[in-house]
């Protein structure tokens, strides 16, 4: 399927969404909100694609919202189409977040705003080192809508997550790195090199493993230590029954490599 506002890549187990509107920064327009629930969805019905990255083309990950198409939308119809494109937003991320496959924010450049929120939504964030990551709403008048002034203090804490959105600052990659929501900071031109190395690494272990991770990873975060060790429990006796937990049990006692099928 051809796509206006992204690019599509398959290569074997990892599939990339590459945000394709440079000269506006890869602001997401109600196009591209639309785009990538298709694109997500798409990636999800492929059994073969086992980790998706996400990066940007041209000099930003992206910038959030287009604001020069929200600023339209209110003068003519009152917010209302704000609203609505402020849910699809919001569904893009829900579809990252509760997407069985892992996922990846290659960022280069500028990550602000919706940008910040939609590296939030997923697994990894890899970051180069010249890249700055911010919130930016308060900047123009704005509310966050996609998790920006909810869910960002689970991943920096309640401090700097105020700090960060009260002054619409942009902190560089290793600044957020040491504060616990970028995973790697990588030199710039080794960026997609590393982020390849990685989602390769990943695609090689048990979807179901992985999967399953995700799952105990968000879900567990949140529950009490007792609710939290039935979770785990849950998961493992259902795991026990797969092909892949024999089959790298198996490998393991055979010295050699799991292949594994992903039931």
């Amino acid at each position: 399927m051809t796509y206006n506002t992204l690019v599509f890549e398959n290569e074997g187990a990892v599939g990339r969404i590459i945000l394709n509107r440079p000269a506006s920064m890869n602001a997401i327009s109600d196009e591209m909100a639309t785009e990538l629930l298709a694109v997500i969805g798409a990636a999800a019905r492929r059994d073969k694609l086992r980790v998706l990255v996400i990066e940007g083309a041209g000099r930003a990950f992206c910038c959030g919202a287009d604001l020069k198409g929200i600023l339209a939308n209110l003068r003519s119809s009152s917010g209302l189409k704000f609203v609505e494109f402020l849910s699809r937003i919001q569904a893009v991320f829900t579809a990252l977040r509760e997407l069985h496959k892992p996922t990846i924010a290659s960022i280069n450049g500028m990550a602000l705003a919706g940008g910040l929120e939609l590296a939030m939504s997923c697994d990894l964030v890899i970051a180069a080192r010249s890249a700055r990551i911010g919130d930016a709403h308060a900047n123009f008048g704005v509310l966050p809508g996609g998790g920006g002034g909810t869910l960002l203090s689970r991943y920096i804490g309640e401090k700097k997550a105020n700090h960060l959105l009260f002054t619409g600052e942009n902190w560089s990659a290793e600044a957020l790195e040491r504060a616990g929501l970028v995973s790697l900071v990588v030199d710039d031109h080794e960026l997609r090199h590393v982020t390849d190395a990685l989602a390769r690494k990943v695609s090689e272990k048990s979807p179901i493993v992985i999967s399953r991770l995700k799952q105990l990873v968000g879900e567990g975060s949140r529950l009490l230590p007792r609710d939290a060790f039935e979770l785990e429990m849950a998961l493992l006796q259902a795991h026990v029954k797969t092909n892949d937990f024999k089959e790298g049990l198996t490998a393991f006692s055979e010295k050699r490599t799991p292949k594994y099928s992903g039931t």
